[in-house]
């Protein structure tokens, strides 16, 4: 006989011993009911886990939502207790001491016009927005940064002017006049001379009347030339710092005594280095 068709009858006697209708159930069922048992309790309890991890699920959900209301309403708030006139004031003044470092640039023939975040002339009304005003003064500083790196400002040593940019007498002879074309600065022989910006060396050695020269290529146009030194302690093609030093006062080439001549070049014309060494 195939066991899987056997049936067991099952008798359900109620209080007062009397039969009830008979149930025929499977025999299988009935030898492995441990089994099925088990297979029950499983799919019960994976039903009480879900149910539970939903729940939990749903509760943390309301949580977040919550807590990004509340965040919400608190930028709400701030931005509320904003003063965006005194933003505006605010950035106005920066603008203007910008503006400042800006004409003094100019005035030394870097050229570069402030305008605002968007293109118009810096001060506008309008309050744009926090990204494109970080973004404008982040790039507005940059490129002063860069102006100022590369544009030699400041004496190569902090002595006196003895002879001007332009006409004077023969400092030989007395007599006659001739150009000079950079300053001259009164200094002690073996006093160090520096560098007045950024830039590279080309030009380390004798030449002619400026005895042991240097020469600095910087940006913008812009070269140095440091003559009459003792002593070089750069060569051609080092990069250089703002105040670095790159040699020594003497009194080498064409010259009367222990001084430094400086001149300031822009794009090859000698110009009056006066204009550079103080910001007014």
């Amino acid at each position: 006989m195939n066991p899987k068709k056997e049936k067991t009858t099952v008798l359900f006697v109620n209080k007062n011993a009397q039969a009830i209708k008979p149930i025929q159930v499977s025999s299988k069922l009935i030898l492995n009911w441990k089994k099925y048992f088990a297979a029950v309790l499983l799919v019960f309890a994976g039903l009480i886990a879900a149910i539970v991890f939903l729940t939990s699920n749903n509760i943390e959900q309301h949580q977040l939502q919550e807590a990004l209301a509340k965040k919400i309403q608190t930028i709400h708030i701030t931005y509320a207790q904003v003063d965006t006139n005194a933003v505006r004031q605010k950035f106005t003044t920066i603008d203007k001491e910008l503006q400042t470092i800006n004409d003094y640039l100019k005035a030394r023939g870097i050229k570069y016009a402030l305008k605002g975040p968007e293109g118009g002339e810096a001060g506008d009304n309008d309050l744009i927005s926090t990204d494109e005003i970080t973004n404008f003064y982040e790039g507005y500083l940059k490129k002063i940064i860069y102006n100022i790196s590369y544009t030699p400002l400041g004496f190569p040593y902090p002595g006196a002017i003895t002879s001007t940019f332009g006409h004077r007498e023969n400092p030989f002879s007395g007599e006659g006049i001739e150009t000079h074309k950079g300053v001259d600065i009164r200094a002690a022989w073996g006093s160090p001379v520096k560098a007045m910006a950024k830039g590279e060396v080309e030009f380390a050695g004798v030449r002619g009347g400026f005895g042991n020269c240097i020469m600095i290529k910087h940006g913008n146009g812009f070269e140095t030339l440091y003559g009459h030194l003792s002593k070089i302690l750069v060569h051609v093609g080092q990069p250089v710092d703002i105040g670095q030093q790159i040699g020594n006062v003497g009194s080498t080439g064409r010259s009367t005594g222990p001084h430094l001549h400086y001149e300031v070049h822009r794009n090859g014309e000698k110009i009056d280095p006066q204009n550079f060494l103080t910001l007014k």
